[in-house]
């Protein structure tokens, strides 16, 4: 007789049972995994989100929502859209050092108006300063956010082609819209490792997520870092296969599920996410799907695959 009706809350009982039935058809497989550190997490309700890890090291797990990121792609951020109302995928406050935080309406507003100034004078040093646009989010060169390709900004991606001579040239980042990809917390100073980072899960590692319930999981790369005390975000991409849509989102408005856009939000409410320490491809990053897919899908069988995850799902629900 199952136990899920036990878990201690609703949200782990149902990440719990809806694969401990599925494991139960087969035969016992054990997780293998346990607690190593709970991450700092404001977006989690309790703060902070538990992180289990197998004895070395060699897989890490946790259960979260995931966040959207758009950054890499052609149309993330716009100075005209500015909100995101039209065919931008993200808010420019999104990548200003700040995220316009604290500010009121009329704050908003001057700042959208600030930044549209600056661009239309050719992002002069003060007014650029005042934008706080994040030169971490929009690559800057010689003093200034890189010029506009077809109308949007250009966003950079933790994960990139190796040498990148041109840090303007899009096309050596990872393309939210095209590369599945998750975004892991940043170190939180300078001489200070995250927990992931000591367990040596960086950027380029291969990934695994799955939704509660689902039978088809996504492999993906660790594409992208993030605030040092979030966890759970992960590209257009990635989320589109996690729920199955076959196309893009229109703008911002889609991907936050507003407007005319209500219930139809990108972000996933909740998905198990398995990670592989020291996967990555240095020389040869994977950021295309049909590489991504091929790699990962290896690690994960000789993991356990699907099987493994199950016990790990329902062991980690109670």
């Amino acid at each position: 007789m199952s136990d899920c009706h036990f878990t201690k809350t609703v949200r782990r009982a149902a990440i719990g049972c809806s694969l401990l039935f599925a494991a139960a058809a087969g035969h016992a497989v054990e997780c293998g995994m346990a607690q190593a550190f709970k991450q700092p997490d404001g977006n989690a309700k309790t703060g902070f989100t538990p992180v289990w890890s197998d004895r070395d090291a060699k897989a890490l797990f946790f259960v979260e929502a995931l966040n959207v990121n758009t950054d890499g792609t052609r149309r993330s951020y716009s100075v005209d859209d500015f909100w995101g109302e039209e065919k931008a995928l993200n808010n420019l406050c999104n990548a200003m050092s700040d995220a316009c935080a604290g500010l009121d309406k009329e704050g908003l507003r001057q700042r959208r108006l600030l930044t549209q100034k600056a661009f239309a004078a050719g992002w002069p040093a003060d007014l650029t300063a005042q934008t706080k646009i994040s030169p971490a989010i929009i690559p800057f060169v010689a003093g200034k956010p890189c010029p506009p390709v077809d109308g949007f900004l250009v966003s950079a991606t933790a994960l990139h082609k190796p040498n990148v001579a041109d840090a303007c040239d899009i096309g050596n980042y990872a393309d939210a819209l095209v590369t599945p990809a998750l975004v892991l917390p940043k170190n939180p100073g300078k001489n200070t490792l995250s927990e992931f980072a000591k367990r040596n899960a960086k950027v380029g590692d291969l990934a695994v997520a799955l939704v509660p319930g689902g039978s088809a999981p996504v492999f993906a790369v660790v594409g992208d870092t993030g605030p040092a005390k979030e966890l759970g975000e992960g590209s257009v991409a990635l989320n589109g296969k996690l729920f199955g849509k076959n196309a893009p989102p229109a703008n911002y408005q889609e991907v936050r599920g507003k407007g005319k856009y209500k219930g139809k939000a990108w972000t996933v409410p909740q998905a198990m996410v398995l990670i592989f320490p020291a996967s990555r491809d240095s020389a040869d990053p994977y950021m295309t799907p049909e590489r991504i897919d091929a790699a990962a899908k290896q690690r994960f069988d000789d993991w356990g695959g699907l099987e493994r995850l199950s016990a790990c799902a329902a062991a980690y629900g109670r």
